[in-house]
């Protein structure tokens, strides 16, 4: 029993990367609760909307610099934990104002840094994924989901008793442990082996790779089908507070909402490592969009925060199963060199470009026609994503010609 207890249980290096992945998410659930902060301050939908564009041209400008740098040094890792920092310490001065125009700048100057580490981290878990035989990025990447969502539930008490600025402090020490933890406890078995003189990740000509990646063609149309999939998601989170306002709900509810969506996430997150390893990347990815068009429809109907609950329980898997897709087909498709560069640039087309139009578009809509209209833009935009998916998007080798 004891052996069998302990061929079951989880390496140390698997259960510091675990923990890694998991402080790191719950330290941007306060970064995230930008938008509700600035609402707090009295921001206009429209205000909000040209707030999200400017910090997608900003995220556009900046992932793909963070990514390069990242495999310039070899250590995803280190990049990130440096640009926690940053934010732990732009966002903390938040608390130190009132005024929408000042918050906005700090979050511009946060947004700057928080950009690249969601992508950066998940180049981190493949690199440490390829180099412990039998592990799945799914196994490793729930840790988020459960952290993002407990913490996300806890803060929607905390806002819901002491104001949503109460958050602030509270996130920049949650921060401030993911940067320890990122350079004490977890460096990674790649990062080690490449010490020693391993051979898990090639780097044969880190500029070649990186022209050959923005000239093939495929992933140039999967960097537009990600921006459109973006132009439909990215404004229903942006947004979420409208939503909540028009069911009658308080900013409080906003950082629940998160938290059941996560919820959602866990199955789909061993489901994928199971099942959806035989999967591929492009099926993946429409049975994401398939379920997101549920989660908009959901919105579309939605009259009571109830049934706004339930309408995001589908956007759960729609994210995992739709960012799965996505990064297998990552994998699949770009160069190993230069693996955080070519996620960084994904990012930056996802948040960036979609985002730019969609979230001034969103802040339209809303302020001018209410709710039920983003939902329709946004079920506009993944019906279009989806037909591109489908006569678009093909696998490609991964090496360069």
């Amino acid at each position: 029993m004891i052996n069998l207890v302990r061929r079951a249980a989880p390496s140390p290096q698997t259960l510091k990367l675990f923990v890694f992945v998991g402080i790191v998410w719950a330290a941007i659930v306060g970064p995230l609760s930008s938008v509700v902060i600035l609402n707090s301050i009295g921001a206009t939908s429209q205000q909000i909307g040209i707030f999200s564009a400017i910090c997608a041209v900003i995220s556009m400008v900046f992932q793909p610099f963070w990514g390069y740098l990242s495999d310039k040094i070899g250590s995803p890792r280190r990049v990130l934990c440096l640009c926690l920092g940053a934010t732990a310490v732009f966002f903390g001065l938040v608390l130190l104002t009132g005024n929408f125009y000042v918050a906005a700048g700090l979050f511009f100057l946060d947004t700057a840094f928080r950009c690249c580490i969601i992508p950066l981290l998940d180049s981190h878990i493949l690199s440490e994924v390829n180099a412990m035989p039998g592990m799945q990025y799914s196994y490793i990447r729930m840790a988020g989901a459960i952290f993002f969502g407990t913490v996300s539930l806890i803060y929607s008490g905390i806002i819901s008793a002491s104001g949503v600025m109460a958050i602030v402090p509270i996130s920049s020490c949650i921060a401030a442990l993911a940067v320890l933890w990122g350079l004490f406890a977890a460096k990674g078995q790649a990062e080690i082996s490449r010490g020693r003189g391993g051979v898990h990740i090639v780097r044969p000509n880190l500029k070649k790779d990186a022209v050959f990646l923005l000239r093939n063609r495929q992933y140039i149309m999967f960097l537009v089908l990600v921006s459109l999939w973006s132009l439909a998601t990215m404004p229903l989170y942006t947004f979420i507070i409208d939503y909540v306002t028009a069911v009658g709900g308080h900013p409080g509810q906003v950082s629940m909402i998160h938290a059941f969506r996560c919820v959602a996430e866990l199955p789909f997150f061993i489901l994928v490592g199971t099942v959806g390893r035989r999967i591929e990347a492009k099926k993946l990815m429409f049975a994401g969009m398939l379920c997101s068009v549920l989660h908009m429809a959901g919105l579309y109907f939605a009259t009571t925060f109830s049934w706004l609950i339930v309408s995001n329980f589908f956007a759960g898997p729609a994210f995992i199963l739709g960012l799965t897709g996505r990064m297998r087909y990552v994998s699949e498709a770009a160069p190993e060199s230069v693996r955080s560069t070519s996620i960084t640039l994904m990012g930056a087309c996802e948040v960036g470009l979609g985002s730019i139009v969609g979230n001034l578009i969103a802040g339209f809509v809303s302020g001018t026609y209410g709710t039920q209209a983003v939902s329709l833009v946004a079920l506009a935009a993944i019906c279009a994503s989806m037909v591109m998916l489908i006569f678009c998007v093909n696998q490609r080798s991964n090496q360069p010609t």
